[in-house]
């Protein structure tokens, strides 16, 4: 149910009806055209909810008056279903670029031409409706635990079965997965976009069992703090907040590093579009995005990236940012490819997993 502004009540209720929901409220400082209305933000769920909270919706919530319900996880088909609908109950989400670029002006709404996108760097501009939120890496981890004396050196031995046995986990989704394992494949960076599905499907063919794709990177995140796993191309920003008897059983092997990034999107149809548009152009500032690396160890998408003094020193052993030195080959998203073929990529990868 959406909020009602009219009543304090129903504005409970509707945030406890939200699946893990979690609400944001404050007088607010701001503009008070905007201290009446209300929004969910929508992101892949674990950490990052209350990433998102601390670092970007109670600042903004002080600043305007905003209040924020959240929900989770991301899901593409369930916002096509609100829009075509007519029932927006998701007003911003986090998402990849590829979903939210290619459907930018449908399922999404394009930035007014009067909005400020000058603090964030070019590279990461892919399309006319998002703002660019988050980089994320994507780099081998693997279990102490399993391999003793002997762990993996390099993001190719992830194939190596034999002499690495165990489960291996990926996020059930193409995008930040199939490239992964293409590098993991022996790939070059050049030679991945592209996607060579037959390739693809010969990689899960090959790992058979061994490769378990999950549709969640929450549930990646527990099993890799129970231990239940051998070898992860896992996000690292999301395991520098695992507890510390959890960490100190991983390791991480950055010879070869994905790198990518998430868009914020403004959903058709919500039922509150100016304080929306203000959320998006807020995080569109170094001042709005920096909160969340706060949080979570995830570099922003502005000008200028991360100082030791924007993080903690516990977050730096999971950025690249702060791991240069141990990066032999850097792989990109290609933000442009995603958004022309996530359809047909979408096919593709499940008939890949499904075997």
């Amino acid at each position: 149910m959406k909020w009602n502004p009219l009543t304090g009540l129903v504005a409970v209720i509707s945030c406890l009806s939200l699946v893990a929901a979690g609400c944001s409220s404050g007088s607010g400082d701001g503009d008070s055209e905007l201290a009446d209305q209300q929004l969910v933000f929508v992101n892949w769920g674990g950490q990052s909810v209350d990433a998102a909270k601390q670092g970007w919706l109670d600042p903004f919530t002080k600043k305007t008056g905003v209040e924020f319900a959240q929900d989770s996880p991301t899901d593409n088909a369930k916002i096509k279903t609100m829009v075509t609908g007519g029932k927006t109950t998701w007003d911003v989400v986090d998402t990849d670029v590829a979903s939210g670029g290619s459907e930018c002006g449908t399922l999404f709404e394009e930035r007014p031409a009067d909005f400020d996108m000058s603090e964030i760097s070019e590279e990461y501009i892919s399309d006319d409706c998002g703002v660019p939120i988050i980089i994320q890496a994507v780099a081998l981890v693997y279990n102490k635990e399993a391999f003793g004396d002997a762990p993996p050196t390099s993001a190719t031995d992830f194939m190596d079965t034999e002499t690495y046995p165990g489960k291996r986990l990926v996020f059930n989704y193409p995008v930040g997965s199939a490239e992964p394992l293409l590098m993991a494949d022996g790939a070059l960076p050049d030679e991945i976009f592209p996607i060579d599905w037959n390739r693809i499907n010969d990689i899960f063919s090959r790992l058979g069992n061994d490769l378990e794709p999950k549709d969640s990177i929450a549930q990646m995140d527990e099993m890799v703090q129970a231990g239940d796993f051998a070898m992860c191309f896992c996000y690292l920003g999301r395991l520098a907040t695992l507890p510390e008897t959890a960490r100190e059983k991983i390791g991480i092997v950055w010879d070869k590093t994905y790198l990518a990034w998430d868009g914020l999107y403004a959903v058709k149809g919500s039922e509150s579009p100016e304080a929306q548009m203000e959320f998006m152009q807020f995080l569109a500032t170094a001042e709005g995005q920096k909160g969340y690396s706060e949080h979570l160890a995830y570099s922003p998408t502005t000008k200028g990236g991360l100082d030791e003094g924007d993080v903690s020193e516990g977050f730096q052993p999971y950025l690249p940012d702060f791991n240069q030195d141990k990066i032999e080959e850097i792989y990109n998203q290609d933000a442009e490819y995603w958004t022309e073929n996530i359809g047909q990529a979408m096919d593709d990868w499940t008939s890949a997993a499904a075997g």
